[in-house]
């Protein structure tokens, strides 16, 4: 029974070990230089006051660092929560830092100390040098889409409106000829011409016998 407690105390202190190991050994310094090292940088970060931030102290705090330089933010305002990365700032008047830059943007250059500490609240403090606030600079709006691009293919025409085609002329009337109903007979044309020469052949059978007389 002895045995079996001491065993499972070794294995929750390793397992505690493991996972307290990394918690301790994370710094909150943006990574701007190696722990054990110290020298010049230029950093960018939101002034804030010291008590704004877990582990900050004095004055001022330059939370959310990372290295610089950079030309311009799109927004002049900053915030931090208070578990973020941050340095400790000394010599403030140096640079000089203001009240008025708190909440800000701003760029420090200045002697960034080593810290041999595990304590991740244990800030690594910045010396100041010089400081600025970033030029705030807003993004332009993108160009609409209603300007039409300089290669853009001419338009088509515009398609031309139906017109009915003319109606075909008339045909012309073909000619009536009129004919005789199928009643009419030609005998009586006949018989009246046969009496016409019947009457010449006696007239000219008159004439001759007179002339023989």
């Amino acid at each position: 029974m002895i045995r079996s407690v001491f065993g499972a105390t070794v294995v929750v202190l390793a397992m505690s070990s493991m996972y307290a190991q990394p918690a301790s050994a994370q710094r909150r310094d943006g990574s701007l230089l190696p722990q054990d090292q110290g020298g010049n940088v230029t950093a960018v970060g939101c002034l804030l006051k010291g008590s704004a931030v877990r582990g900050g102290k004095d004055d001022y705090v330059l939370a959310r660092p990372r290295r610089g330089p950079i030309a311009s933010v799109p927004e002049a305002s900053c915030s931090a929560d208070s578990g973020a990365d941050a340095l400790q700032l000394d010599n403030a008047e140096k640079g000089p830092i203001t009240a008025a830059m708190i909440g800000k943007w701003v760029q420090i250059h200045g002697k960034l100390e080593s810290e041999t500490s595990k304590d991740p609240d244990n800030l690594r403090e910045l010396d100041v040098e010089t400081v600025k606030v970033i030029p705030v600079v807003v993004p332009r709006p993108a160009q609409t889409a209603s300007a039409a691009p300089a290669s853009a293919p001419a338009a088509a025409p515009a398609p031309r409106a139906y017109q009915a085609s003319p109606a075909p002329a008339a045909a012309p009337e073909a000619p009536v000829h009129h004919t005789l109903p199928k009643t009419a007979s030609q005998i009586p044309a006949v018989g009246l011409a046969g009496f016409f020469l019947l009457a010449a052949g006696l007239g000219l059978r008159t004439i001759r016998l007179r002339h023989q007389d």
